[in-house]
């Protein structure tokens, strides 16, 4: 019983501590090295990319979404049909 409750004294001073000392992550807290006026904004680069940011903007739902990205996967098949190679020792048709 009085390592039960040393256990727990223990535990429980450990988890208290970020808390009581107020630690924190000192790297998100630091200054970016890039100035505001010198930073750019990314553009997505494909259209799987554009669809993310407009998932993530809210301009599209989430079915909105599978419906572009089936689209998208079905043109991807039409223009690049995946080619399986034959298995060994299989005979032609």
């Amino acid at each position: 019983m009085l390592f039960a409750l040393m256990a727990f004294v223990v535990l429980a001073g450990m988890c208290s501590l970020p808390f009581i000392f107020g630690w924190y992550d000192k790297a998100a807290k630091k200054p970016h090295d890039v100035a505001e006026d010198q930073r750019r904004e990314t553009r997505p680069e494909s259209l799987e990319g554009v669809l993310v940011a407009q998932l993530v903007a809210d301009e599209i739902t989430r079915g909105q979404y599978h419906r572009a990205m089936a689209k998208i996967a079905a043109r991807d098949d039409d223009r690049h049909p995946l080619a399986v190679p034959p298995s060994p020792g299989a005979t032609a048709d």
